[in-house]
């Protein structure tokens, strides 16, 4: 028994990759995921729109719970005849361009010196589930401030009455009341009203299945072929490189599609998920993404020599995908060190675009940065996975 326990530690010794999965891999990982799980949103951006923007903009930095909690980072005036109901369709295409978390509208024709409850009206996006919380609890804390100075300014007021007979008569506490602090009437949250958090997580699910199939299943078919000696044999039969890969692939490629349509179909039928979006630019950045996954895959295949590399690999590259996409944890929140990361993972970019498609009715006009560089990552994923396996196969097969 000492023996094999022995032979054991020296196989994982000599095992590099293994070795490095079991002790290396825990503490980066625990170190890096650490940092990155953070549901807390300290502060929140703010556009500020109305004929009175700027007035009102003034007025709320002035509070200490705007100075903790708000950064007000652009501030439109419009016209003096915009209506409400145009203001609201204005906040609404600032929030589907993801231009800010919350847009603040400044009523028309409101009184200056009327509580801000009365002056404003915020607008939160749903799809950013923890930004639209905390944008409830604080405007909610805004309001209770405002309400706090008024209440404050009432005493003072009918102190001073009180002391002089003549003025009692004109202290009006009516003027003082209280204002309303329901969060749904301070925020009307768009796009995810309820803010029900499968309909954020299912659009970047579905990305996550394409990934899974893409990187894992395809890695291990391939790696397959190397195993039993079939990919020598592909490489010395009159077939070009090029055929062979995407021999390989396409029947993965297919499966991915496959399960792109069947999981999206239970995310939008099961959890009622709405598609707002365009099915055809959701349809193209999909294949974009299944391209990127597979040349994941064949990347891990070409570098493996057997299926139990294929997946420690494969899984070393799944599980930041996960975390680290804003799938779970919102990117926003991480640490500039981890946060560069995500920025470099695919499926980042895929559940931007099907988050935007699905929930926001975003257009390709406010959705291209992502998807171009999610089409630059899969033309270099892609390409490097070929070179790789066209290097191999034309080298015997079993490098």
């Amino acid at each position: 028994m000492r023996a094999l326990i022995v032979k054991e530690f020296r196989e994982l010794a000599r095992d590099k990759r293994t070795f490095a999965m079991l002790v290396v891999l825990p503490i980066v990982m625990l170190t890096v995921f650490g940092y990155a799980a953070n549901f807390s949103v300290k502060r929140v951006s703010v556009v500020v729109t109305g004929p009175a923007a700027a007035a009102l903009a003034e007025d709320i930095e002035a509070y200490q719970t705007a100075r903790e909690a708000i950064d007000v980072v652009a501030v439109e005036p419009s016209g003096a005849q915009a209506t409400q109901a145009s203001l609201e369709l204005a906040a609404r295409d600032m929030l589907r361009d993801q231009r800010a978390a919350v847009v603040i509208v400044a009523l028309p024709e409101a009184d200056p010196a009327a509580p801000l409850t009365d002056r404003m009206r915020a607008y939160a996006d749903g799809s950013a589930l923890f930004s639209a919380q905390a944008a409830q609890a604080t405007f909610a804390r805004l309001a209770a401030e405002d309400s706090r100075d008024r209440m404050t300014a009432a005493q003072e007021q009918l102190v001073q009455a009180l002391s002089q007979r003549g003025a009692l008569a004109s202290f009006d506490p009516a003027q003082f009341a209280p204002p309303d602090l329901d969060a749904d009437r301070l925020v009307a949250v768009l796009f995810n009203p309820d803010l029900k958090t499968s309909w954020v997580i299912v659009p970047g699910l579905t990305g996550m299945v394409l990934m899974f199939i893409g990187t894992l299943i395809t890695s291990i078919g391939l790696v397959r072929e190397r195993e039993t000696g079939t990919l020598e044999q592909l490489a010395v039969m009159p077939l070009r490189p090029s055929v062979i890969i995407l021999g390989k692939i396409v029947p993965y490629f297919v499966l991915a599609l496959a399960d792109m349509v069947v999981v999206t179909c239970i995310g939008v039928g099961l959890f009622g998920v709405p598609f707002t979006g365009s099915l055809w630019l959701y349809g193209a950045t999909a294949v974009v993404f299944c391209f990127a996954a597979l040349g994941v895959g064949v990347l891990i295949s070409s570098v493996s020599q057997n299926a139990a590399q294929a997946i420690q690999m494969a899984i070393m590259l799944l599980v930041p995908q996960v975390l680290l996409s804003g799938l779970i944890f919102p990117l926003d929140l991480m640490p500039l060190g981890v946060r560069w990361i995500g920025y470099v993972l695919p499926l980042t970019w895929f559940r931007e675009i099907a988050v935007g498609v699905m929930l926001r009715d975003a257009t390709l006009g406010s959705l291209w940065p992502p998807a171009v560089i999610l089409v630059g990552m899969a033309v270099v994923v892609f390409g490097a996975a070929t070179a790789r396996m066209r290097f191999a196969l034309t080298h015997g097969g079993a490098r």
